[in-house]
């Protein structure tokens, strides 16, 4: 083998090293064997585990093309609607003037068989000095945006924490930067390479009308989608670290949400629909939502496996989870699950003993359609702990143990926290 920087002789370009043991010029002539086959190099490289794959992008030109070709990336990461976590980052600031820090916890491997990808985001220098953090995660791809800025100014970025690449966006025009009120990524790698970032905007002429911009990766330009439109009352446009349950991207669609707000002693239902965006063909839908009593309130939105949920439970005391599904088409709502947290208050009694009800982190699908054993709920129970519980067969099982600290936890619960999740992708921009 020769080293980096060493230079090469003529006959070491054509001829294999001649070495003294036998079984050791057997090993060369293989390894000789598998360098001269590309079919051969692949079928290796696809088995190889994703961190030393990224290490080995700088062993030669050739390899470096072969990890990155699209490919490549494809047979490694076969697109498919069921990807599914592998782990949450759990993103919080306690101030403003502090960087949002990430906690990294895997959701089936300890932590030291499963490599923080960050703490901080630093794979760039912001300009504007204020640190990043991220709004969205989306089939691996994270999207991310200076901290402590205005929003005229305020710089987007793409980033792949599997790859550590990243794209800077472009902004939209800078007369109307001022109105931005969310940036939403949108990317199918089942459907297409490329990406797209959607822009909910005031219109300039109306603070009660929207309207929506698309920025495209293929085309690496910003146009205006469509007409202003008025959404209902209390739509959640803003994408923030201290709240994951107002936009999502699924099924081809960008989803605000809309649910319950206080009035008097009690909750009131805000609308009886909200508002989705089906990104291909520019067009805001309505879409219906579950009709359930005014005592429960929804704790948790989300996707998972191509499946979206929305979960709610009783205002006074969660004693019981519904768990809704939206059917593919739009057509309605099914109860998927109900969960009773007697089961878990069993083996976690603290639960009681802060008097506080259960945070929904996370619902995560595993498997099949008729192989559910898998899919989970992760949720937080007062006093630091962070559990997974079993749909199916009702285990719990601990994930992480907060210690408290300024930042992320105190005595009670956690603080001004979102979950991410974490899906591998080696998916190049």
């Amino acid at each position: 083998m020769i080293k980096k920087g060493a230079k090469r002789s003529r006959t070491s370009e054509h001829l294999s090293p001649v070495l003294c043991e036998p079984h050791l010029q057997t090993f060369a002539d293989s390894a000789v064997k598998v360098a001269a086959s590309e079919d051969l190099l692949i079928e290796i490289l696809l088995h190889v585990p994703v961190k030393t794959l990224m290490s080995f992008k700088c062993v030669s030109k050739q390899w470096l093309s072969l990890i990155t070709d699209p490919h490549f990336v494809r047979l490694r990461n076969p697109p498919s609607l069921s990807a599914s976590a592998s782990a949450l980052f759990f993103a919080s600031s306690s101030s403003k003037r502090c960087d949002p820090d990430y906690q990294f916890i895997p959701l089936d491997n300890s932590s030291d068989e499963f490599p923080t990808p960050f703490k901080t985001l630093n794979f760039i220098d912001d300009p504007l000095g204020s640190g990043i953090s991220v709004l969205q995660s989306c089939s691996g791809l994270l999207l991310c945006a200076s901290y402590r800025a205005g929003e005229a100014n305020r710089r987007y970025y793409v980033h792949n924490p599997t790859t550590g690449q990243y794209t800077t966006l472009p902004q939209i025009t800078r007369k109307y930067s001022k109105y931005v009120c969310s940036m939403t990524l949108a990317y199918d790698p089942v459907k297409s390479p490329y990406y797209k970032v959607v822009c909910v905007r005031r219109s300039e002429t109306s603070r009660q009308h929207f309207q929506i911009e698309i920025y495209s990766s293929q085309t690496q330009l910003w146009r205006v989608s469509g007409q202003p439109f008025i959404p209902p009352e209390y739509t959640e446009f803003q994408n923030s670290i201290y709240w994951n349950g107002s936009v999502h991207w699924w099924n081809g669609s960008i989803h605000w949400w809309n649910g319950f707000v206080y009035g008097g002693a009690r909750f009131k239902r805000r609308e009886s629909y909200t508002l989705y965006f089906k990104v291909e063909e520019e067009r805001v839908e309505q879409l219906p939502m579950p009709t359930t009593p005014w005592y429960r309130i929804a704790s948790y939105v989300g996707e998972s496996e191509g499946h979206w949920h929305l979960i709610e439970r009783y205002s006074d005391f969660n004693s019981v989870f519904n768990v809704y599904e939206l059917k593919r088409d739009y057509s309605g709502w099914f109860m998927k699950y109900q969960v009773d947290i007697s089961d878990i208050s069993i083996q976690f009694p603290e639960i009681f003993k802060y008097r506080c009800t259960l945070d929904v982190i996370s619902l995560v699908r595993r498997g099949k359609e008729d192989e559910e054993d898998g899919s989970f709920l992760v949720l937080e129970i007062p006093g630091g702990m962070i559990i997974r519980y079993n749909l199916m067969d009702k285990s719990v099982k601990k994930l992480w143990e907060f210690v408290p600290d300024r930042k992320l936890y105190n005595d009670d619960c956690l603080r001004h926290v979102c979950a991410l999740p974490y899906i591998e992708s080696l998916a190049c921009f």
